[in-house]
């Protein structure tokens, strides 16, 4: 299959170094043209620690016009910048393209569907973890499931192929019909973990050590759940929170990607992840405090807000 990344960051790299491994033909976009130089000149090498610096030869793009036609397009890129990365890529859209969101947030696959028909895009909530060593060199931190769900209930068969291919690229995945859940899902995994590693400088596994910590997780657990149901999502709190602890156990050496933002002066994800309870709190009557809370402790220390540059900031 071929397949275009769009986003160059830890996450897309990584991706992109198992599917070339899988068999795939793959093309990595980012308009950073030293990190494209970088990986078209050493290939992208990833450390773990089962494996210590296994380098994969990938090609990679700085402008759109570059890159070959595409069967699968998929985005992972910051999901403030979702609009121009659509923009750019729908160039490479046809009625046989396939696009697939792995990014945080709410919003993301609408800002899509604009573009493309709704029967072409896919959502997908992924529990890997990675972070950037250099331009070219990044650590698989953390592993984890990978689910796919159609934006269109009819295209599951679709899904499940997309499943399928990454299976066999050695990502665990699968496929579901239960969009919004998978969604939510993941949303509050992300309202719960990101804001606190930034706050508080943390490791995602440090998170559950510190009590005062954990009594704030539980009530971004509570909080997310609520307005969740109030929407009709039927999400349930135990689950919701065993998630939780497994993310931070899975991934306990990772830096977040929030934290790291905050870390190198870049503009973070709060809005789209903590701020989409709150306002969705907001329609539907559900309080949500601890989330507004997370917002203005994290937008305090957001120092890329007002100087957003790099459109394919790493993603982790």
């Amino acid at each position: 299959m071929q397949i275009l990344i769009i986003g160059a960051g830890a996450m897309g790299s990584l991706f992109a170094t198992l599917l070339v491994q899988g068999g795939q033909e793959v093309a990595l976009y980012d308009m950073d043209q030293q990190k494209v130089d970088a990986i078209n000149q050493k290939g992208i090498t990833v450390t773990s620690p089962e494996k210590e610096g296994v380098r994969t030869v990938v090609s990679a793009v700085s402008t759109i016009e570059e890159a070959l036609p595409a069967e699968l397009v998929i985005f992972m890129v910051k999901s403030y910048q979702t609009d121009r990365a659509v923009r750019e890529a729908s160039v490479l859209f046809n009625k046989n393209t396939k696009v697939l969101t792995l990014q945080n947030g709410l919003g993301n696959i609408e800002k899509i569907a604009k573009l493309i028909d709704s029967k072409q895009v896919y959502v997908g909530v992924t529990y890997y973890s990675a972070k950037e060593l250099e331009a070219a060199k990044i650590a698989h931190t953390g592993m984890g499931m990978t689910l796919i769900a159609p934006m269109e209930k009819d295209q599951l068969p679709a899904a499940m192929d997309l499943a399928r291919m990454l299976n066999n690229c050695g990502i665990e995945a699968g496929a579901t019909n239960d969009l919004d859940a998978i969604i939510w899902k993941k949303l509050i995994v992300n309202s719960v973990i990101n804001p606190l590693t930034a706050i508080h400088g943390l490791n995602n596994g440090e998170l559950v050590n510190n009590p005062e910590v954990v009594r704030d997780m539980a009530d971004l657990v509570i909080e997310g759940v609520a307005v969740a149901q109030k929407m009709g999502i039927p999400l349930n709190y135990g689950e919701i929170w065993a998630s939780v602890l497994e993310t931070c156990r899975l991934t306990a050496q990772n830096r977040s990607s929030m934290l790291t933002d905050v870390e190198g002066g870049r503009h973070t994800e709060i809005d789209a992840i903590n701020g989409s309870i709150v306002r969705l709190g907001e329609a539907n009557g559900v309080d949500t405090p601890v989330n507004t809370r997370m917002m203005r402790g994290v937008l305090a220390l957001d120092k890329g807000r007002a100087s957003n540059q790099n459109l394919f900031a790493p993603k982790i």
